[in-house]
Parts: C-alpha cells; sequence; structure tokens
C-alpha cells in the first residue's frame, strides 16, 4: 500500500557488501504506540515488518513509495530470550522461481535477535487499484451495519471492549469456529490504540492480532508466541463479517482459516511452543 503515514519509522538506510539494506528503528512509543507492547505481540511484528520492508524496498527503488502493494506470504520466528524493541534490522531481496521474495532482521539495542522474517508479495503496478477495489468493496457492502457479539475483552485479552475483533467460539459437529468483524471504528487509529493502515482493507497486522485472541480463546489463557505463517490470498474487507474456523491444533501450534463471503482469504499458523 503507499505510505499511510509521513513519519519514518525506520531511518538511516544503508546498502551493506552483500547488496542488503541495514537501517535503524525509531523507539519514539508516541509516534509509533504500539512499541508500548512486548516485542513479540503479534502487532508489534506485524506492524514493523510492513515499515521495515516497504521502507528498505523503496530505498532500492524496487517500487515507488506511491504504488499499491500486498503481501502474499510471510514466515516469522521470534527470539525465546526477552529481547528489547527493535533498534536496528536488514533487508535483503532477491529472487526463487520467478518470484521476488524478501528476509528481514530485527534486533534490539544490544544486538540481540528480536524476530527474523521471510516473506513474499506483489506490487500492483498497471491494474487500476483503486477502481478495482472499488467494485470488490461494493459488492460485499451490507445492506445495513452488520452487528457481532463480541467476546468480552478480557477473554481476548485486550485492555478495551473496542479492540476485541472476535465473537466467542462456537464448538459443535466436530468444528471449532466464531466470526470476525473489524471496522474502521473498532480496528484503526486513531479508534484502535495501536493498529493504523490504508483503510483499503484488513491487513496483516490485523490477521495476526486476530490468530493471536483466536488463541486465547481457544486455550482460555494468553498463547506464547514464538513465530507462525501467513498466506493470504484474498483482501478482506472492513466493515464485513469474515468466518475463522480451526484447521488443526497440536502441542506446537494452531492452524486456522479465514473465509468471507465463502471466499478463502487467508491461512495464519500461530507457533507457540518448540522443543
Amino acid at each position: 500500500m503507499p505510505r499511510p503515514f509521513q513519519d519514518k519509522y525506520t531511518y538511516n538506510h544503508a546498502v551493506d557488501e552483500a547488496g542488503g539494506v541495514t537501517f535503524e528503528c525509531s523507539l519514539d512509543s508516541d509516534v509509533w504506540p504500539w512499541l508500548k507492547l512486548v516485542p513479540t505481540h503479534p502487532i508489534l511484528i506485524q506492524t514493523v515488518n510492513f515499515w521495515a520492508a516497504f521502507d528498505s524496498g523503496a530505498y532500492l527503488t524496487e517500487f515507488k513509495t506511491d504504488a499499491w502493494t500486498a503481501l502474499t506470504q510471510l514466515e516469522w520466528t521470534c527470539d525465546k530470550t526477552e529481547a528489547g524493541p527493535p533498534r536496528q534490522g536488514r533487508y535483503a531481496s532477491f529472487e526463487e522461481k520467478n518470484r521476488a521474495r524478501y528476509t528481514l532482521e530485527l534486533r534490539d539495542e544490544a544486538g540481540a535477535l528480536v524476530a527474523e522474517y521471510a516473506g513474499k508479495g506483489v506490487t500492483f503496478r498497471t491494474r487500476n487499484f483503486e477502481n478495482w477495489r472499488g467494485e470488490a468493496k461494493e459488492k460485499l457492502r451490507p445492506p445495513a451495519p452488520p452487528h457481532l457479539s463480541y467476546a468480552q475483552a478480557d477473554h481476548v485479552g485486550v485492555a478495551t471492549q473496542s479492540e476485541s475483533f472476535l465473537a466467542p467460539l462456537s464448538k459443535g459437529a466436530g468444528a471449532v469456529t466464531t466470526q470476525g468483524l473489524i471496522t474502521k471504528e473498532n480496528g484503526l487509529r486513531p479508534a484502535h490504540p495501536y493498529i493504523g493502515g490504508s483503510g483499503d482493507h484488513v491487513n496483516s497486522t490485523h490477521m495476526g492480532e486476530v490468530a493471536r485472541q483466536f488463541g486465547h480463546l481457544l486455550f482460555d489463557e494468553p498463547i506464547p508466541h514464538l513465530g507462525g505463517m501467513m498466506k493470504l490470498k484474498h483482501f478482506v474487507e472492513l466493515g464485513a463479517i469474515f468466518d475463522v474456523t480451526l484447521i488443526t491444533k497440536t502441542e506446537q501450534m494452531f492452524e486456522i482459516s479465514i473465509h468471507q463471503a465463502g471466499r478463502l482469504c487467508a491461512e495464519v499458523a500461530w507457533i507457540f511452543r518448540r522443543d
């Protein structure tokens, strides 16, 4: 997506000997309120991925800063140690099977690993993105504002009720499911204390938070976050209800699928323990 804010989270970019981009990260939590979260919180992890990859890719002139881009797949790992907030990082891009991919590494002030990523995405170079997206959103626009009975804030591990994105789980007929609803009024700054974005669609930061809230409901307690994988197949629209279904659960991870209007939009795996 084009840059949604004028403030710069990453700065002092430089190309290293291997062709990657090194950078420094802001520690200003007044400008970037998600820095008040623990470094392994998925809102912070996913948001930093956007800013660091976007700014570094633009620095390498891989795309223009006003171009519409979309993340399509991401794998990430958080360090088990108590690292501090990201302070420095490195981005590198490469071609694999004719597809553009990138890696990202974040470290704290002392050099301890915060997170590392491997992702891929797409840049909309020729498509009239705004008109195309307008038609897609219009097809899903409900005749009346949708209503969802959200799970209580403490049941999904958030501070205020407005931060709850999901309804309580339904466990029956061999399936574990729920519904979600993210709107501009509950899912984006200034309404949401931490999550921003273009306002065009539900973004990857929302998807990470949906997985975290689902895990909290599934296990009736907060779930450690050691990494995950996300496949984004279709935009999830703001202001329209989506369905969340448990695909699998083990002692180390769980995986969910997200459908909207009968279409598979995303699959998210959450890793919470490693032997």
